[in-house]
């Protein structure tokens, strides 16, 4: 894509959008290393390999050409930044930072039905798409009203590292919707045999 169409197409502004939310995401790791907790730094350190993670595998969904070294990399990333964000899960909890705890398990679950989504790309019974939805929806809707209490609270970083973050999952779930949208489209396109 060229610079031009990057700026004056929405697909090439949307490609901005993207990136932008992710390198403010990188910048967050250094705004809790000097704001934040130890648990904070290195939970955000590892969503944001998680982030990178989702946004690689929901690019190229339903793609069998991923080589042996690609899927090693992913999976050493994934369990590096799975480990982590189970560990700061815990600390929460024996720390009992309620809030932080609550928003950490949310996301969790997040992720859980996100890896649903990359496992079993568009094959989905109506029902199932129904539910998958239902639990996005009660999911997000539950961490918007965390960053809202965050912002009530006056925790500005947290209000806005929340903001950023249901912004990047939206970025993400926009990556499965066109790849829904694409399936949906060549099953029902016409065979020409």
């Amino acid at each position: 894509m060229t610079a031009h169409r990057l700026f004056t197409t929405k697909t090439g502004q949307f490609i901005l959008f993207k990136y932008m939310i992710y390198a403010l995401l990188t910048f967050n790791i250094y705004l809790f290393a000097i704001n934040g907790t130890f648990t904070e730094t290195i939970e955000t350190a590892a969503w944001v390999v998680i982030l990178a993670l989702f946004e690689w595998e929901t690019y190229h969904l339903n793609e069998e050409h991923w080589s042996f070294i690609e899927k090693g990399i992913i999976s050493i990333l994934s369990f590096f930044g799975y480990s982590v964000v189970l560990f700061s899960c815990y600390s929460y909890f024996i720390e009992a930072e309620w809030l932080d705890f609550i928003n950490s398990l949310t996301w969790i679950f997040v992720i859980l039905v996100l890896q649903y989504d990359i496992y079993f790309p568009g094959h989905y019974a109506k029902s199932e798409w129904t539910v998958r939805n239902i639990l996005k929806f009660t999911l997000y809707g539950a961490l918007f009203m965390f960053a809202v209490i965050w912002g009530i609270q006056g925790e500005a970083l947290d209000f806005y590292d929340a903001f950023l973050w249901i912004l990047s999952f939206f970025v993400i779930e926009m990556n499965v919707f066109n790849f829904e949208h694409r399936f949906v489209a060549e099953d029902t396109a016409p065979s020409h045999e």
